[in-house]
């Protein structure tokens, strides 16, 4: 991040403005200012310790989002239909198999290029900081499936270990994301419900996570049903 997008963010963190970065894929330079962001936030707040669990969920949420993007380049590419089975394997171990930075960066140039993006806004004040990362894409039905069983799933358990060694599986990378953020909130003792998925199946998916930093908190949902 240079200094001079340094110095704009510390301004903005010291007057609690939200903070914005819209990205075609998520590179080392991008990781890093994202690592920035959070642990210039969380120093404000005193909180630390929570650095490794937001900067990982971000990150994990920001590389899904982009991921997605590109393989919906892919498959568009390919002529690959994402609602049959078949065909949706045989795209994504084409997926897999070419994933490398280079080959990354190539399709984030395409994604700039059809205007396919992921924003990531991080919104705080004393009492909460909020990541979303909007994906200007939306999942298909079939999609939103998949990523509901996995929030099922990893439900189910604690470490992430078990998880791979008791039936979860790695075909599917934006899911296990979705197991490593809420395993990583299970384990600071935040209610992995502050984690949600939603899309509207026309033009944007929103991933949110809402991190508490005070034990008196009363998040969104529950002001919301009170």
């Amino acid at each position: 991040m240079e200094g001079a997008v340094r110095e704009q963010v510390e301004a903005a963190i010291a007057r609690n403005k939200p903070i914005k970065i819209r990205a075609f894929a998520v590179l080392p330079v991008t990781e890093k200012g994202l690592n920035f962001i959070a642990e210039k936030i969380l120093e404000k707040f005193g909180r630390e310790d929570l650095l490794g669990p937001v900067y990982t969920s971000v990150k994990e949420l920001a590389i899904n989002g982009a991921k997605a993007n590109i393989k919906h380049i892919l498959f568009d590419e390919k002529n690959i239909s994402m609602d049959d089975d078949a065909e949706y394997e045989r795209g994504m171990a084409e997926f897999k198999q070419n994933m490398n930075e280079n080959w990354v960066f190539s399709y984030a140039l395409k994604a700039r290029e059809r205007n396919l993006f992921v924003d990531i806004i991080f919104d705080y004040n004393a009492d909460r900081l909020i990541v979303e990362v909007i994906n200007n894409r939306p999942i298909s039905p079939k999609e939103d499936v998949r990523i509901r069983a996995k929030f099922a799933k990893s439900m189910e358990y604690d470490d992430i270990a078990q998880f791979y060694l008791e039936g979860g599986d790695a075909s599917e990378g934006a899911g296990m994301g979705i197991v490593l953020v809420t395993m990583m909130l299970k384990a600071q003792g935040i209610d992995p419900h502050l984690f949600t998925i939603r899309s509207n199946y026309r033009d944007s998916t929103i991933a949110k996570v809402e991190f508490p930093l005070h034990e008196n908190y009363l998040p969104e949902r529950l002001r919301r049903s009170g």
